[in-house]
């Protein structure tokens, strides 16, 4: 099972920048412009080196910012713990969860399992980011079982010290070190039997493993090296402040009101009505794994699959038909003819989590669909049947921010944890 450690973290300095300033959301949930714009905050936000101008300007930063003190790293090997306040629908949430170190596994080893497609040319960008700096700007984010959320309950006052809390908009941030070793220790021996679900970061962690193997045939194999493992962000998986949300779709079609009359060969419309952001989208469904939405022009066609065709994509797989998005996928790319990943690479396809965002883009000519809410539970059945699902099938609310810890991996020893390895 995977092995799991204290760390001493790189992070930024708070008497030489603000912190609201550095930080960003996760790099793939942002556009163009307001990467721009997270860059223009601050000459030390964390843009500058995961998203750089090129590798060497990031490695080149970021020594820089060592120097200067701007990035300070913690004496003493710890575990960090993150507490995500936040309002979704007017109900407080407060989502907590772990930072720290896990031993890079391959999947087949059934210690940390994936449960979606990932893309090739993501995972060869981020392999020379990391490649040239050596360093880990972000957290996977992986999800563990603790049925009676013990974990969590755990942790108190006497336990933590406050680093930083971060304010924006409906959120609230607050990352604290655990300095307790004897919960430390507790916590490890919990989870060392426990298996790992991903729920972002799939092309983070093959990154990784890759990194693994390019510092192994330099430095050879040696399991108390750094580069063994990576930072991830971890939280139960059973924790009602989880939410999980589906990935809406953007299609760019030019005969979109075409590809809408071929889905009544396969589904059939529940009911219709205009547009308005206001509406809770989920409320329109009620089978979840049979429904869809498609937003086009003002209208909204809420869609179910016709039984037989239903029953035949169950036939065929049993667990995939319990999601939506993969049984629309089945629809839809027969009607094209084309795979969504082609779609995606044609440029015709945009993944969106927000409807508000969704609903500017159909007001300019795109086909807009919206699919229901889906248990977390079903992550967990999929990634034990060793399947992936679509890509962006998932949507993990609210995102960790970047920045906040930083992971160097660049082949020093960890040998200083080896009294928290039992």
């Amino acid at each position: 099972m995977p092995e799991c450690l204290p760390f001493c973290a790189w992070r930024y300095n708070p008497e030489k920048v603000k912190i609201e300033e550095v930080v960003a959301p996760p790099y793939d949930i942002v556009s163009e412009k307001e990467i721009e714009e997270f860059k223009k905050k601050s000459p030390y936000n964390i843009f500058h080196l995961e998203l750089p101008e090129d590798y060497n300007k990031a490695k080149e930063l970021l020594e820089n910012w060592k120097r200067s003190k701007v990035l300070i790293r913690d004496e003493f090997p710890t575990i960090y713990f993150y507490e995500l306040e936040f309002i979704y629908q007017e109900k407080t949430f407060i989502r907590k969860g772990f930072i720290l170190l896990v031993k890079l596994s391959p999947f087949e080893e059934g210690k940390i399992l994936p449960h979606e497609k990932t893309y090739p040319k993501v995972t060869t960008d981020r392999f020379e980011l990391l490649k040239a700096t050596q360093f880990q700007f972000s957290q996977i984010f992986a999800l563990y079982e603790d049925p009676q959320l013990k974990t969590i309950k755990n942790v108190n006052t006497k336990h933590k010290e406050l680093l930083y809390e971060i304010k924006q908009k409906n959120e609230t941030h607050r990352l604290y070190k655990i300095f307790d070793k004897e919960f430390i220790k507790e916590l490890l021996k919990f989870l060392k039997n426990r298996n790992f679900y991903i729920a972002d970061g799939h092309h983070r962690y093959e990154t990784a493993l890759k990194f693994r193997e390019y510092m192994e045939n330099i430095y050879g194999r040696d399991p108390y090296k750094d580069y063994n493992y990576t930072t991830i962000y971890i939280c139960p998986i059973e924790d009602e402040n989880l939410l999980m949300f589906p990935t809406h779709r953007v299609y760019y079609f030019e005969n979109s009101e075409e590809v809408i009359k071929k889905f009544f060969q396969f589904a059939k419309i529940k009911k219709s009505l205009e547009i308005d952001k206001n509406y809770n989208f989920n409320h329109f469904f009620e089978k979840a794994s049979c429904e869809w939405a498609i937003l086009f022009g003002k209208e909204i066609k809420v869609f179910t699959l016709k039984e037989e065709i239903f029953e035949a994509i169950k036939k065929e797989d049993s667990l995939f038909s319990e999601i939506p998005l993969y049984n629309f996928l089945q629809i839809l790319e027969k009607i094209l003819n084309i795979k969504e990943e082609d779609l995606k690479e044609k440029g015709k396809v945009k993944f969106i989590s927000q409807k508000d965002e969704l609903i500017e883009e159909v007001k300019k000519g795109a086909l807009g669909v919206v699919f229901p809410f889906i248990s977390p539970v079903i992550l967990k059945k999929v990634a034990q049947a060793k399947k992936l699902m679509p890509h962006k099938c998932t949507y993990f609310y609210p995102k960790i921010l970047t920045g906040l810890i930083l992971n160097e991996v660049s082949g020093k020893s960890l040998k200083y944890n080896e009294n928290f390895y039992e």
